[in-house]
């Protein structure tokens, strides 16, 4: 359930009106890991604060080959799963892929059918609809598949708590495969496989996996066991399970790091046709694709058909081969994206302030409603919301005629929403998701009670005085330390994403030497220098207006991100800026 939010935010600082938290490290594993990788002490720092302390690890991230995959048949009922698809495929019994609305459920549902279609399988898929089905499997989806003949169901991206749905599969003599990334409730469906690797019991050795990584590994340990060949398997899918990954926004660590790395690689030249109908659409042909391509342009695309509409659509692109069907669905989708960002700014508008109120009057939690909000924006705008205020947020559309309000929860690190909304259960018809992201439904007649429970449970966890937004700095560096060679290490350390994301950077005392508006005046170009040290080149973009603040000979704190600048084809280091300061010290 977790997604993208579709929103690249402007989290820019002017002067100092947010915190710069300056991470603290072992500064013991610092030194022992660049003494034993060899490594400068700046770039050990930042690969301990990603918890890579050895330089065997330090390798294995640098060079996150597919050689890293785990194998598939560690995670729990994996085999119990291939051999009933197996059987399901030599007898010809129907399957149905059952996925989710979101990019990790559709890329998952596209994967499976296309690898159980490859092997020949009697296959079929399902999504539910956003706003009539709501997440998940239902008992109702289950009769009705049964009636269509179906004699296996297989989950993707959803199943682990739909403990009714599965109870009535079985009635109808219907086999249920779930496979998810969800974290599990107090008890597992009666389903005859649940592959997930966050179950209590599982033993997998990367438990981060995103629902479409759970998929590719049923379609690894599928062809594995039919005898196809799996290096062609794992090639042909890392497209989709890197969209999907990427997407879903878990780690960008471990296991997902190879899906991701390798998926970018291949995706410029992929064979599905609706995958290079939406590279092209979106301008990105040719270019080379980062994570952020995919997080930020291609999967609020997908995204946008099950928000607004129906998400079949989406499906239906990454599984056509038709180049003149791809071409009509992507126009579609481009319908339906800006109908989203449109819907998505009205439902912001009206939710901020609500937020701002309640924010003014100490609720640790923003619980937010409204009449006629779009069920399929409301968890960009908590997203958006929760990056505003620093603090949890539940954004929550209300249907006034049936009184059951749909919401959607984002949240900060400090603040388990699973663990949290689980003291608030009896309150809430449902819920389910991730510590930073849930779903939920409630009676209108309880959201009060649940507002003020859900504020004293967070009054146990967070600190008022300290929801404030924060920007985390890896490293404090000279002005010596950057250099070229500094910026191709972080360059290497892409995918940026989830619990590997861009380095940020601090240096003080900087001098201020030069200043100017560039582009349309919304950007900013500075250069300055510390004392000795040769004039660095820096951009602000969103920075314009900061121009007026500065002058030269200002001594500035700086908060960057670091790239290479190869104008002219003489390379330099450029510090891209996230923050501006006045500095309380001397040049350094």
């Amino acid at each position: 359930m977790g997604e993208s939010a579709g929103f690249v935010f402007n989290y820019e600082l002017v002067m100092s009106d947010s915190e710069w938290i300056l991470l603290e490290c072992d500064e013991s594993q610092v030194a022992e890991l660049a003494a034993e990788a060899g490594l400068p002490r700046v770039v050990a720092r930042l690969l301990v604060n990603r918890g890579i302390t050895t330089a065997r690890k330090a390798q294995c991230f640098f060079d996150p080959s597919l050689e890293h995959l785990h194998d598939p048949f560690l995670l729990p009922d994996m085999d119990v799963a291939v051999n009933r698809l197996v059987r399901a495929i030599r007898s010809g019994e129907k399957i149905c892929i059952h996925g989710d609305y979101d990019v990790d459920g559709v890329t998952s549902t596209a994967l499976l059918v296309r690898t159980l279609k490859a092997l020949n399988a009697n296959v079929t898929y399902h999504l539910p609809h956003r706003q009539r089905d709501g997440y998940g499997l239902k008992p109702q989806t289950v009769v009705e598949l049964a009636r269509q003949g179906t004699r296996l169901i297989v989950t993707c991206d959803c199943g682990v708590t739909a403990l009714d749905a599965v109870a009535a599969a079985n009635e109808k003599g219907v086999d249920v495969i779930v496979t998810d990334h969800h974290e599990p409730g107090l008890d597992l469906p009666e389903a005859i496989a649940v592959v997930n690797p966050k179950r209590e019991d599982a033993a997998y050795p990367f438990p981060e996996l995103a629902g479409v990584g759970v998929a590719f590994k049923l379609g690894q340990g599928l062809v594995r066991a039919s005898g196809v060949d799996e290096e062609l398997f794992i090639t042909r899918f890392t497209d989709l399970a890197a969209l999907g990954t990427v997407s879903d926004v878990v780690p960008l660590l471990g296991e997902n790091r190879s899906i991701v790395k390798h998926g970018l690689d291949v995706l410029p030249e992929t064979k599905k046709v609706g995958l290079r109908k939406m590279i092209s659409c979106a301008g990105l042909a040719g270019k080379r694709l980062t994570a952020q391509c995919l997080a930020f342009i291609l999967g609020p695309r997908l995204n946008a058909a099950g928000r607004m509409d129906d998400a079949a659509s989406a499906l239906r692109l990454l599984l056509t081969k038709n180049e003149d069907e791809a071409a009509f669905l992507i126009r579609e989708i481009e319908v339906r994206n800006n109908e989203r960002r449109a819907e998505q700014e009205r439902v912001f508008s009206e939710a901020l302030p609500q937020a701002e109120r309640k924010a003014g009057a100490g609720r640790l939690v923003l619980v937010i409603s409204g009449v006629g909000w779009n069920r399929g924006v409301i968890g960009i705008v908590a997203g958006k919301i929760c990056e505003l205020f620093n603090r949890p947020v539940v954004v929550i559309s209300r249907d006034e005629r049936r009184g059951i309000g749909s919401g959607s929860a984002r949240s900060i690190p400090e603040f388990n929403l699973v663990e949290s909304l689980e003291s608030c259960a009896e309150l809430l018809d449902r819920f389910g998701g991730h510590a930073l992201a849930v779903g939920l439904t409630i009676e209108l007649s309880r959201l009060d009670e649940f507002e003020d429970r859900i504020n004293a449970v967070a009054s146990e966890k967070l600190v008022a005085a300290k929801l404030v937004p924060r920007v985390e700095i890896e490293a404090e560096v000279s002005p010596a330390e950057l250099t070229v060679e500094l910026a191709e290490v972080v360059s290497a350390m892409q995918p940026f994403g989830h619990s590997n994301p861009e380095p940020l950077f601090l240096t003080t005392g900087l001098k201020v030497a030069e200043i100017r508006r560039v582009g349309d005046g919304s950007h900013l170009k500075l250069q300055v220098c510390g004392r000795g040290s040769s004039v660095l080149s820096c951009i602000g973009f969103g920075f314009g207006d900061t121009a007026a603040q500065l002058t030269i000979g200002d001594l500035v704190d700086l908060c960057y991100s670091i790239r290479v600048d190869d104008y002219w084809g003489n390379e330099a280091v450029q510090l891209v800026l996230k923050g501006i300061r006045p500095s309380r010290r001397t040049a350094v």
